[in-house]
């Protein structure tokens, strides 16, 4: 088996997780932040020691026996079975190359804090995926309830559009590099959201129909085309009061920031995580006006995202 550097970036999804699992059409960006895993071949006693490094220091280790990956020891329990999880699925998809045989030393590294949800867990996916020579989109659906767009957006160079069409994944590069980008910013909001746990509620609780699916879709494909600050807000803003109806929550911009004079949208799992913040007003201003109410972690548009 092949050791060697593996590279996949983290994602930013412009337009909706959960509406992309029911078969809309959604806008995500790659980012110029993403992890980087190393391996190596590390002797004959059948163990794969993992390092997980975050910002360049150790976060996480883990020893694991093969070819039934049990845990030997571990600086975390948590963590220690959610990887083995996911290397058991590894091996259900490529039984031969994880066998007991060999030993590998394998170090991941995080160029972005844990904590943003900007894709630690399907750029590890896609990053064992190329290792193991493993569809890395089937890798995804063992392990996560999701659509799976982000091991896409993981090995993308340019923002995509991805759906689910008869369950079956369309992903095509969207030309998306807005000229009015300047104004565009994504802020933290210190609330790390479990996109898993939220995927499988909204499964279990919202109605949808035929109407917000293709407006939903509408809406991504006009990001793409919007030449105009002003016509983006109002795309954002709708699209914000499509999503606040179906799941019953208030709309973030309403709730938190109904001074901002600009718009703002949720990312991710809908109420946590980043946000966008669009404004004509000067960086200066739209970085004073979150960094007032706590907001520190703001990136401009160009800061983070990839591809244009």
């Amino acid at each position: 088996m092949k050791t060697g550097s593996y590279y996949s970036a983290g994602k930013l999804l412009l337009s909706g997780e959960y509406l992309v699992l029911h078969g809309a059409k959604a806008l995500a960006v790659p980012l110029k932040l993403g992890q980087r895993m190393n391996v190596t071949e590390g002797g004959k006693d059948s163990i794969i020691q993992w390092k997980t490094h975050v910002l360049g220091k150790e976060w996480f280790s883990s020893r694991f026996l093969l070819p039934d990956f049990k845990i030997i020891e571990t600086s975390d329990r948590k963590t220690g079975e959610f990887l083995k999880t996911i290397l058991l699925a590894c091996s259900c998809l490529n039984p031969d190359d994880l066998s007991s045989e060999n030993s590998y030393k394998i170090q991941s590294d995080l160029e972005f804090d844990i904590r943003w949800g900007l894709g630690s867990s399907s750029s590890l996916v896609s990053n064992l995926a190329w290792w193991l020579n493993i569809d890395p989109y089937l890798l995804f659906k063992k392990v996560f309830p999701g659509s799976g767009y982000d091991v896409f957006c993981a090995r993308a160079k340019r923002p995509i559009t991805f759906q689910l069409k008869r369950l079956m994944p369309l992903c095509e590069e969207a030309a998306f590099n807005p000229s009015f980008k300047d104004h565009l910013y994504f802020v933290y909001l210190g609330k790390k959201q479990d996109s898993q746990k939220s995927v499988i509620e909204f499964k279990s609780s919202s109605i949808l129909n035929d109407k917000d699916l293709k407006e939903i879709s509408s809406l991504s494909e006009n990001m793409i085309t919007c030449d105009h600050l002003d016509d983006f807000m109002k795309i954002i803003n709708r699209h914000e009061e499509i999503i606040s109806s179906i799941l019953k929550l208030k709309k973030i911009g309403e709730e938190q920031f109904h001074d901002f004079r600009g718009a703002v949208k949720s990312l991710g799992a809908w109420g946590g995580d980043f946000i966008m913040a669009a404004a004509l007003e000067p960086e200066s201003e739209v970085r004073k006006y979150f960094s007032k109410r706590g907001y520190k972690v703001f990136f401009r548009y160009d800061e983070l995202a990839a591809g244009f």
